[in-house]
């Protein structure tokens, strides 16, 4: 098979064509795309998991207003002392570390 230049020029010519057909393709399938699809929110598990939180803790009573400012007062007087081996052990406990009285 002989190759001239005009058969390259050929070849590129119709592989341009033929790039150029495709993207035109799929710019105008993305753009039908775009104009038939509707948006759409889909919310995540945790965000349910906030809303569900945020609801508990709107139901809580509001914190003891008396005690808060008892604490305050003491902090300010110099009279309040914390026991760090009781705090802890609240923290153990809560963690699940501690479990009984005696541990």
């Amino acid at each position: 098979m002989k190759i001239n230049n005009s058969t390259l020029n050929n070849g590129i010519r119709n592989a341009r064509n033929e790039a150029q057909e495709k993207k035109a393709g799929s710019a105008a399938g993305s753009e039908k795309s775009r104009a038939q699809g509707v948006d759409r929110v889909e919310l995540s598990v945790s965000l349910q998991e906030v809303d569900k939180l945020a609801g508990t803790l709107a139901a809580m009573p509001g914190t003891n207003a008396e005690k808060v400012e008892s604490i305050k007062s003491r902090i300010a007087d110099g009279t309040y002392s914390v026991s760090g081996y009781e705090v802890a052990e609240k923290m153990l406990r809560f963690m699940g570390i501690l479990k009984g009285e005696g541990e």
